[in-house]
């Protein structure tokens, strides 16, 4: 199911999936919000990420996160939450279990599934349910904006020779796929991440490499927005912009110019999709 709110089209999550022909279902809408439940069969969770236990830990996810269900209250059971979803105590198991990847509950034997005290603790964790409303991508790429203009900044200290030359290389790539958006997107993904790899801080590079899907699907967004405007052109420049500083090993210009760049992405997203 899809809803449209202003020019921002998304995927509503809840109910999902429609049901096969001749397969018995039940929807029901919960204190959760609403799930569809239906006959289990061998293969439905094979290859198959938009499934009940992954429906119903988003569900619970979200209320934690907006603390409807607050650090170190207790779940309501397993055989409670099934009633609730209508679904069986295995599908709660699993849902709960990804909870607990998420480092969002802990179970006390024989006690039951708390949320856990201290959220602030938990796996660094970006959902894709994240970019379903513009404020939050629009957080995620402010948070890109911290970590990419600081890492340019440690690129152009501690970069060597032949990180440079990769920075370099991947420059070229970006400038060669200039005419074509979807190459264009994925070499400049390549491009930020060489970047990032010459600020020689495991720390960043991690944290980069796991926004780096999120990255490239923003990246693909503005590069088709892009198309038959100026502001590809200006996105060029600023690359060429940051190299140069990398090169004369001016970590202050990489810092503000990779800043720059990145705001008027945010900028772009905005204006594409209308946000505030």
């Amino acid at each position: 199911m899809y809803s449209t709110k202003g020019s921002i089209t998304s995927t509503v999550y809840t109910s999902r999936r429609e049901a096969p022909v001749g397969r018995r279902t039940t929807s029901a809408k919960t204190a959760f919000g609403s799930v569809q439940a239906k006959a289990p069969t061998a293969f439905d969770s094979v290859g198959r990420p938009e499934n009940l236990p992954d429906e119903i830990a988003e569900q619970l996810r979200s209320r934690i996160l907006n603390e409807s269900l607050a650090a170190g209250q207790r779940l309501p059971t397993e055989q409670e939450l099934g009633a609730q979803f209508c679904v069986s105590r295995n599908v709660i198991r699993e849902a709960i279990a990804r909870l607990k990847l998420m480092g969002l509950v802990e179970t006390r034997h024989g006690v039951g599934t708390f949320v856990c005290a201290d959220l602030a603790v938990r796996p660094f964790d970006v959902s894709h349910d994240d970019f379903l409303e513009m404020s939050q991508l629009i957080h995620v790429h402010q948070l890109r904006v911290e970590i990419e203009s600081g890492a340019a900044a440690l690129a152009a200290t501690n970069r060597t020779s032949l990180q440079l030359e990769k920075i370099q290389t991947a420059l070229k790539r970006v400038d060669q796929a200039s005419g074509d958006w979807e190459l264009a997107a994925q070499a400049a993904l390549d491009f930020h991440l060489a970047v990032t790899q010459a600020s020689n801080n495991p720390y960043v590079v991690r944290i980069m490499g796991h926004l780096s899907h999120v990255i490239h699907n923003a990246v693909r967004t503005t590069r088709f927005g892009n198309v038959g405007t100026n502001r590809a052109n200006e996105v060029e420049a600023e690359h060429h912009q940051i190299v140069d500083a990398i090169v004369r090993r001016d970590a202050v210009a990489a810092r503000q110019i990779m800043r720059t760049h990145l705001e008027n992405g945010i900028s772009r997203y905005r204006t594409l999709f209308g946000a505030l």
